[in-house]
């Protein structure tokens, strides 16, 4: 029983401090030193409106300008000297894709996405699938979850009625309510630069693909893990995340507000920093420190 005037820490949340929330910090400190190597480097002026971290900027610029611009190489060249994650240009690429609002309109964004030094071809089937060549990291074939799952109007509402980008966990549990044979998955995923970041997805077991309704995409799985890098943490049986969660929540301190997969991800990793490698329901509690109010 915890002490009148003290609180429990939440040892889990700090897991995910000394993780994402650090390596994100990282990233955009290397982030800062491109940008202002690139706008040295070039005679335009270019400012940037509002508050942005650098990582935004960077990423704001690649896709408004440096595509259509005679700095291509310059600015390319400058991300890999800071060991810049290149496959996050077919990352980019699946999420602009994914995320068209018709895909058969897709002439002018295709035409920006192939002067990527990564990217040598990209086609579209007229109908549902985006197939991106890459010499150098191999073919990736997008097919739009919009129609993988046209005949389910649960998750077609979902879609439609849901800002999809950065709610992979919110995603993940939601698709785990409805698909009870299928998988969620919590990974750590190499971030721009280095080190990862926190990243859910679902896994259909029988026809080996990824569902990642960020992108409003699903790939198959070799070819999802080849772009990603995902190093797994966390892989439920959808008819056991509830379990799952359950024992994580009675063993673990975290903010209710965290998303469930996220909590039982973060709890499997204090338990795999503990050394611990038995089951869940044997798995020991969390133990906290507890500091004076």
């Amino acid at each position: 029983m915890l002490q009148k005037g003290k609180k429990v820490m939440d040892v889990c949340g700090n897991i995910l401090k000394a993780t994402e929330t650090k390596n994100a910090e990282y990233n955009d400190e290397l982030y800062a030193q491109v940008l202002q190597e690139f706008l040295g480097d070039i005679t335009e002026n270019i400012t940037f409106n509002g508050t942005m971290t650098s990582g935004m900027k960077v990423r704001k610029l690649k896709d408004q300008y440096i595509y259509t611009s005679k700095y291509v190489k310059t600015f390319f060249d400058i991300l890999e000297k800071y060991n810049y994650n290149m496959k996050q240009e077919i990352k980019d690429a699946m999420f602009h894709l994914g995320n068209l609002k018709d895909p058969n309109k897709n002439e002018k964004l295709i035409t920006k996405l192939l002067n990527s030094p990564v990217i040598d071809d990209i086609s579209f089937n007229g109908k549902d699938k985006f197939t991106i060549f890459s010499d150098k990291y191999g073919k990736t074939d997008l097919e739009l979850a919009t129609s993988y799952f046209k005949d389910n109007q649960v998750v077609m509402d979902y879609i439609e009625n849901t800002n999809l980008p950065r709610k992979c966990h919110q995603h993940t549990l939601f698709l785990s309510e409805l698909f009870e044979d299928n998988y969620s998955i919590t990974s750590l995923c190499r971030y721009y630069f280095r080190n990862g970041y926190y990243h859910s997805y679902s896994y259909d077991k029988e026809n080996n693909k990824i569902i990642d309704l960020c992108f409003n995409g699903v790939v198959n799985k070799d070819e999802y893990y080849n772009i990603y890098e995902p190093k797994d943490i966390s892989i439920i049986p959808n008819d056991e995340v509830d379990i799952e969660l359950a024992l994580t929540d009675t063993k673990s301190n975290q903010d209710p507000s965290r998303c469930g997969l996220l909590k039982i991800a973060l709890y499997k990793e204090y338990l795999n920093f503990m050394g611990y490698e038995g089951t869940l329901e044997e798995a020991p509690y969390v133990k906290c420190l507890k500091n004076k109010i």
